[in-house]
C-alpha cells in the first residue's frame, strides 16, 4: 500500500521498483555501448580492454542478460578462458562488439559476411503467397512503396507493425547503426520478443529476402 493506501500499480501503472529498474538498465546500456565503442575506437582490442569488459558484464547481470549482450558476454568469456587473445578470437570479438553496437571499425570486418547478432543462421526460405511481412531499416532496392511493391506481387502482405500474426520481418542492408535504441531496433526487438511467446517468426535480411523477391 501506499502512503494514501495506495500504490501505483494499484492505479494501473507500473510498480515505482520496476520503473526504476528500467531506468538502471537504459543508463547501463548506454554504459556499457560507451564502453564497447570505446574499445573500437582503434580498430583493436586487446586482452586488457577484453579483461576489463567482462568484468563490467560480469557486474552488470541486468543489461548482460538481455539481447544483444548475452550473446556478447559468452564469447568474451570463451575468448579469455585460456587468458590469451589470439589473432582469430580478436577478430571475432570485434566483429561481436560492432554487430552489438552497430558501429564499423573497418571495411574489412563490415565486408567480413559474418550474420548479424538478430537475423535467423541459417536464413530460412521465404515464401510470399499468403503470408505477412513487416519491414525495417534502409533497404538498398528502394524505398518502402518499392519494397511492399514487390511483397505484395509476390502474394505476400505487408503489416505496419510486428506481431504474432507476421511471419517475416525483412531488415534492410542499410540499417541504423545504434539500431538497439531507434525505431529500427524497436520492430527487431518486438520480434524476438514475439518468437520467445512461440510465434515463429523469421527475421531475415534485405539481401537474403531478395533472392526469393525478385524475378
Amino acid at each position: 500500500m501506499g502512503i494514501f493506501g495506495r500504490t501505483r500499480a494499484d492505479d494501473g501503472m507500473a510498480p515505482v521498483s520496476a520503473i526504476a529498474a528500467r531506468q538502471r538498465e537504459g543508463r547501463d546500456t548506454d554504459e556499457l555501448i560507451g564502453l564497447c565503442r570505446g574499445i573500437l575506437a582503434d580498430g583493436a582490442v586487446n586482452a586488457a580492454e577484453a579483461a576489463f569488459l567482462l568484468r563490467w558484464l560480469e557486474g552488470n547481470r541486468l543489461v548482460r542478460d538481455a539481447f544483444p549482450f548475452n550473446v556478447l558476454y559468452p564469447r568474451v568469456a570463451q575468448a579469455l578462458r585460456d587468458g590469451v587473445l589470439d589473432e582469430a578470437e580478436e577478430r571475432e570479438l570485434l566483429d561481436t562488439l560492432m554487430q552489438a553496437t552497430g558501429q564499423v571499425v573497418s571495411p574489412h570486418i563490415a565486408n567480413s559476411g559474418s550474420s548479424q547478432l538478430m537475423l535467423d543462421d541459417p536464413a530460412p526460405d521465404v515464401v510470399h503467397q499468403n503470408r505477412s511481412f513487416a519491414v525495417t531499416g534502409v533497404f538498398s532496392v528502394g524505398n518502402r512503396r518499392e519494397v511492399a511493391r514487390l511483397i505484395e506481387s509476390r502474394g505476400g502482405v505487408v503489416a505496419g507493425n510486428v506481431s504474432g500474426k507476421v511471419h517475416y520481418l525483412v531488415v534492410g542492408n542499410l540499417g541504423s547503426g545504434d539500431w538497439k535504441h531507434s525505431t529500427h531496433g524497436t520492430k527487431i526487438l518486438k520480434a524476438l520478443q514475439v518468437r520467445q511467446s512461440g510465434s515463429p517468426i523469421a527475421i531475415v535480411a534485405e539481401s537474403h529476402w531478395l533472392r526469393f523477391a525478385l524475378p
